[in-house]
């Protein structure tokens, strides 16, 4: 995989992008992944992360504006600490399942999910680049990591979130689900068995069986 730092916009654009262009990144052609349409023609791969993605990232994170970093981790994070970044990248993709979204050649996205204990409900998060903000990449994640907790016998996702996190607030209008609020951020409880089975749930389970240990 080969990450290319983006570099300095004009100052008119450096407000929506936190004065970056988007990351450029050329996944190896044998790695695992799964393709899913856009909203606006275009394609999103997913692909699981791994250990090495840890650079991926941390300039992934350099991307996001400080609202959207508000959105994601309720404060304006100005890094992720080594800590953090291990936490992110080094998951087991069984009770930590994690994807990576591409789009038009560009890292996008990040959607992952967390099982405490068996049995629990799943908590999801999802962060999106802000350029590719509403163009489908957020539901693309979040059918990647319904379609891999049903084929685990996991029974409910569940997500706190700023009101103002696009990309997971997208996901619950687009499928009418009901969000409640608590001290100022949303959140909500999905049943996987409200939510129907895609078409490409088969491939996204054999990609991420591919890699699991």
């Amino acid at each position: 995989m080969k990450l290319t730092p983006g570099t300095r916009r004009d100052a008119a654009s450096a407000f929506d992008n936190n004065g970056v262009d988007p990351m450029k990144i050329e996944l190896p052609p044998d790695r695992p992944h799964v393709e899913l349409p856009a909203r606006d023609g275009g394609v999103v791969t997913l692909s699981p992360l791994t250990r090495a993605d840890r650079a991926l990232i941390e300039e992934g994170f350099a991307e996001l504006s400080i609202e959207t970093r508000y959105a994601r981790f309720g404060q304006g994070v100005a890094g992720l600490s080594g800590r953090e970044l291990d936490y992110l990248s080094d998951v087991d993709q069984h009770s930590h399942v994690a994807w990576g979204a591409v789009l038009d050649g560009e890292v996008a996205g990040v959607g992952r999910y967390i099982v405490p204990e068996p049995g629990d409900c799943a908590e999801f998060a999802i962060t999106v680049i802000d350029v590719h903000q509403r163009r489908g990449v957020g539901t693309a994640l979040f059918q990647a990591l319904a379609a891999i907790a049903r084929d685990d016998g996991v029974h409910e996702l569940c997500f706190e979130a700023q009101p103002d996190n696009e990309a997971v607030m997208g996901i619950m209008r687009e499928m009418e689900l009901a969000t409640f609020v608590v001290g100022g951020t949303v959140g909500g409880r999905i049943r996987l068995e409200d939510i129907p089975s895609g078409p490409a749930d088969e491939a996204l389970v054999r990609v991420m069986s591919s890699v699991r240990s």
